[in-house]
């Protein structure tokens, strides 16, 4: 990683983002095609295709909580805060690519923002960050295992040239076989749990789930092994599935008062 993108990485690390991903557009948009996946291509500024084009995939472990408790604590109102997760990761990560481009151009795709879908979990799969379960859409990371959270895609109008033409090794299969059959019961149990015609809106949507959907879908992620010392706190399990306000707020008064 060159030295703007490990200062880019660093500065989003210390605001828990700390999941920091570089790869060539090329390498989604070729395995778009390759699986006939409906997916718009991510664009390339006019690049030359052997330049390739860079970008950078987003996200966070549970690193992100404390830090995010912290930021909101901070706010003058903070039950006043609309969307208070999505406002702080898109102010933080919004400000670093404002550093690290200066003003060239480029493009954020938000996580939140179905109007430009971009499958995070395909760029994580293409880019070596993690392996891809294709039975339960879970995106697996070699450390943090299944507590990991996609944010954004960044794409620069930079060449990519540097990772030549192909793309790194898929992560192996990271799920044991007692993963794999608690992780085929826990699907069947969460899917009967949610109504599945409305799966993208509780899994998206500002209302978030009703609390039993969120433990079934919760239970999911439980039945990888790897990983699991980074689990998220129950507290941001909860929010994250469900963004009870009552929670966050429980959440940010019980943090230990900065010094």
């Amino acid at each position: 990683m060159d030295p703007q993108l490990e200062r880019f990485a660093d500065t989003l690390a210390l605001a828990g983002i700390d999941i920091t991903q570089p790869f060539d557009v090329r390498w989604y948009n070729a395995h778009a095609i390759e699986h006939s996946l409906p997916l718009s291509p991510l664009p390339t500024f006019e690049r030359p295709p052997s330049d390739g084009t860079l970008a950078v995939l987003l996200g966070n472990s549970t690193a992100l909580w404390p830090a995010f408790l912290r930021w909101l604590a901070a706010q003058p109102d903070p039950e006043s805060v609309t969307d208070p997760l999505d406002t702080y990761t898109a102010s933080v990560i919004s400000a670093a690519v404002a550093d690290l481009t200066g003003g060239a151009r480029h493009d954020i795709f938000w996580v939140t923002d179905s109007s430009r879908l971009v499958s995070m979990q395909r760029v994580a799969l293409v880019s070596g960050l993690c392996y891809h379960d294709a039975e339960t859409q879970l995106s697996i990371h070699p450390a943090f295992g299944a507590w990991v959270a996609f944010r954004a895609v960044v794409v620069l109008d930079a060449p990519a040239a540097r990772f030549g033409d192909s793309p790194p090794p898929l992560v192996r299969c990271l799920l044991t076989d007692a993963d794999k059959a608690s992780a085929r019961d826990a699907m069947a149990a969460a899917l009967r749990a949610s109504d599945e015609a409305n799966l993208c809106t509780q899994l998206h949507g500002a209302k978030g789930m009703e609390r039993d959907v969120r433990l079934a879908w919760a239970a999911l992620r439980d039945c990888v092994t790897v990983g699991r010392d980074h689990r998220y706190s129950e507290a941001q399990l909860v929010y994250h599935y469900t963004k009870d306000r009552e929670v966050l707020m429980h959440a940010m008064r019980a943090q230990p008062a900065a010094t």
